[in-house]
């Protein structure tokens, strides 16, 4: 980002490329040695700033934050934005202060505005021939800037070898001037597209005063609710009171007063029958989705490629609203992941394309003698990376990393870095040999996430051209950064500077990152858009207003997908996100024929207790009393032996057994620490009854799916995360799993601990009609018999 800025002197430092106002620039230096000149020599003079302006690019050694610390005004830290744009303003003023006190003669500006004028009309004329000339200066600019960019190739990850370097820096460099030739629209055709593209009006707009009041207020967004055919029931959060502010908005900060503001989300319209090129996706990835050989993708309806569910995600998420869709599974995944992909991919090249068309018009301006003074291009952020997708394993990055490439490149198109990455994100050998020797059954699901490279700990910057995706990119050089909750936080300490400037945020199989650690998800989100420590080579006359001022998270887009509706994960959507364009969260009712209640086979009474709390904080209080004192005491006696306790939160697993160890019970443990050797003996005597009791956390039962032997009683301290838990515990009931002593005697219980605070987990497991009746019934237990002829 920011690799246009060309500048070696101090007084030029922030040199821009255009602007509405001549009080905002730091191009005085030249200017005003060219008012200093006589008329007879203008044309010397002319061509010395011509070279003068050539040479500039070589003589860019020092970083602008050291440059900015010789004027009088930077001596000390900058920490807000309004500090570093008043300093930025402030010190072009004076350059502008000392060009206004020596003008020059009358007949000095006419011929300055003749030679202007003339310029203009040779720069119109040969616009019909701008496509060739533009490509040329596309591509040299970019040999530029790759140029000095070499030296900054060692990323966050290592340091890339020559070879592969060379390789990058020409493949990057054709296929951004194949990008500018092909894809790059002409100036009227941008503005034109501007009105209907959702990427211009998301990110293009300024945002208004009245706006920001509303998306800042204590309730910032009122809910309608929406029915589609695939999504089902969804919940949509539109800004309060948008439309009846009828107030003129004020002036941003910089002082420049915008014509265009953003709108506030309205409710979503479903389109049908129109072209997936239409919706603003470039017609490069609506050829590589579509898969059909002799096949026009630019004409194909976006029905036609896409599936009913990823046509209504992807007209959502085209909107940039915000999504919460709890109900992925492993069988929806890969379309999921092709909707925010491709959202992602398209994002990120209209994005280049811009700030490269921006390039090659500034350049042409230059070139030509035409000022630049009136021209501004904002089209870029404080850091390059836009695009944060946050993983929880590395065959899940894989997985990503593929359908990217199969969207984005065409046959002729090249992974830089592909051996690498496979080596060291691919399937282990240790695997390989696991699935060859494996004798136990482990459920679709768990096959499903846990095939492949678990390792949890990963980040990778990848660097997106038109026929390129080059892995392992700094990640100030990347586009789109890949990373698990644990990777991006023992980076955080470090370094937060490459979250600042996160547009599109998607969280992939959030349910994982539940049973990983919660706690690394909220540490990035308090790592979002804080201010840099460092400006990273960024050119502030490029950086969006918005972006200055600190809106940045009003602009971007969360979203957010799971297997489970998770309260935390809805937590996280509600209150860490404030897109001015809405969010839509799904929430479907959980149909009878979808319990899982009902996948219980073996013939067992289950009793589910409801226990009263006042408040979510004090429901962990409550639980551990009622269960200490109405439940546990039952399982005392002899007859209730072998009984299984399964507890879903690590802090109550160990609250729990220093309870028992207090009591002195006779019972085992069994958790996701426990080593190898001691969990097989604890399972050992728990089978053969010499532990009576034994606590079973959920995150063992996540990671390893144990078929524990010899449960003749079991019970719930609290619902299962996961819905399709409660049924595989249950079904290990069943006389096969049984002790010989207890098998045929059907004397097997299971015993429920809910609150009304456990609502989304009781009715994923009984419907939520049945749930609706169990959390408002006079009665505290309720019975359920399954199984049985």
């Amino acid at each position: 980002m920011g690799r246009g800025r060309r500048g070696g002197s101090k007084r030029g430092n922030f040199k821009n490329h255009g602007s509405r106002n001549s009080s905002s620039r730091g191009r005085g230096n030249l200017k005003n040695k060219r008012k200093f000149n006589k008329n007879e020599d203008r044309k010397k003079d002319a061509e010395s700033d011509n070279k003068r302006q050539k040479l500039q690019p070589e003589k860019e050694s020092e970083p602008l934050v050291e440059e900015s610390s010789s004027s009088s005004e930077s001596e000390e830290e900058v920490k807000p934005y309004t500090q570093l744009l008043s300093m930025f303003k402030s010190s072009n003023r004076a350059q502008q202060v000392l060009t206004s006190d020596e003008d020059e003669s009358e007949d000095i500006d006419s011929e300055d505005k003749s030679e202007e004028a003339d310029s203009r009309s040779e720069g119109d004329n040969s616009s019909e021939f701008g496509d060739e000339e533009m490509d040329e200066e596309v591509n040299e600019e970019v040999d530029t800037e790759d140029e000095n960019d070499e030296e900054e190739e060692r990323g966050l990850h290592g340091v890339q070898e020559a070879d592969d370097v060379e390789e990058d820096d020409e493949e990057l460099d054709n296929e951004e001037h194949e990008d500018e030739t092909e894809d790059e629209p002409s100036g009227d055709e941008e503005e034109m597209g501007s009105s209907t593209d959702p990427y211009h009006l998301h990110y293009e707009r300024e945002m208004s005063e009245s706006l920001l009041e509303i998306l800042t207020s204590p309730k910032p967004y009122e809910t309608q609710e929406l029915n589609w055919k695939a999504l089902g029931r969804m919940v949509i959060h539109l800004p309060a009171k948008a439309e009846k502010k009828t107030e003129k908005p004020k002036p941003v900060l910089l002082g420049e007063s915008t014509e265009k503001y953003v709108i506030p989300g309205t409710m979503p319209i479903l389109k049908t029958g129109v072209p997936l090129v239409d919706y603003g996706v470039k017609s490069q990835l609506c050829a590589n989705l579509d898969k059909r050989p002799l096949s026009d993708g630019s004409t194909q309806t976006a029905e036609e490629l896409l599936s009913p569910l990823q046509h209504e995600l992807f007209n959502l998420a085209n909107e940039y609203r915000d999504i919460y869709y709890p109900e992925m599974n492993h069988l929806n995944i890969d379309e999921i992941r092709t909707v925010y992909c491709l959202h992602s991919l398209n994002h990120v090249m209209k994005s280049r394309d811009k700030v490269l068309l921006h390039n090659a018009k500034l350049k042409k301006y230059k070139e030509n003698g035409q000022s630049t003074d009136d021209v501004e291009f904002r089209d870029q952020g404080l850091v390059r990376p836009r695009v944060l997708i946050i993983a929880p394993l590395r065959n899940s990055a894989v997985k990503i990393v593929e359908k990217l490439a199969s969207l984005l490149l065409p046959a002729k198109g090249q992974i830089i870095n592909k051996d690498r990455f496979y080596k060291e994100f691919g399937e282990e050998k240790d695997e390989e040999d696991k699935k060859e020797n494996k004798k136990s059954y482990k459920p679709e699901d768990y096959e499903a996430v846990f095939t492949g490279n678990t390792d949890d700990s990963f980040r990778i910057g990848i660097s997106v051209a038109k026929r390129t995706l080059k892995l392992y990119a700094g990640f100030y050089k990347a586009d789109i950064l890949i990373a698990s909750p644990l990777g991006a936080r023992t980076l955080l300490a470090d370094d937060f500077d490459f979250l600042c400037s996160i547009e599109v945020l998607v969280i992939d199989q959030t349910d994982i990152l539940y049973m990983q650690n919660w706690d690394h998800v909220l540490h990035i989100f308090q790592h979002l858009h804080l201010q840099p420590r460092e400006q990273h080579d960024t050119d502030l006359s490029r950086v969006r207003l918005w972006a200055l001022n600190g809106y940045s998270p009003h602009y971007r887009q969360n979203l957010i997908f799971s297997s489970v509706a998770l309260p935390e994960a809805a937590a996280l959507f509600s209150r860490r996100g404030t897109n001015f364009s809405g969010k839509v969260r799904v929430e479907n009712v959980v149909l009878p024929s979808a319990t899982t209640v009902c996948r219980v086979l073996v013939q067992l009474p289950q009793a589910f207790h409801r226990f009263p709390t006042p408040t979510a904080a004090q429901s962990a209080d409550d639980r551990f009393h009622f269960f200490t004192k109405k439940i546990l005491p039952q399982y005392r006696d002899q007859l209730m032996s072998n009984t299984l306790i399964y507890i879903p939160s690590y802090y109550d697993y160990v609250r729990l057994r220093n309870h028992l160890h207090k009591e002195e019970y006779n019972f085992g443990q069994a958790c996701e620490y426990t080593p190898d050797g001691k969990l097989a003996q604890v399972r050992n005597r728990f089978f053969l009854g010499k532990k009576r009791l034994l606590l079973y956390t959920e995150r063992l039962h996540f990671y390893r799916r144990l078929t524990m032997k010899g449960i003749h009683h079991i019970v719930f301290y609290q619902l299962p995360t996961f819905p399709n838990f409660y049924p595989e515990l249950c079904n290990l009931l069943q006389d096969a799993f049984q002790n010989p002593k207890y098998r045929g005697d059907g004397s097997q219980t299971c015993t429920v601990l809910y609150s009304t605070y456990d609502a989304q987990r009781l009715a994923a497991i009984v419907g939520s009609q049945r749930a609706a009746e169990m959390l408002t019934s006079d009665r505290p237990v309720h019975l359920f018999v399954s199984g049985g002829s």
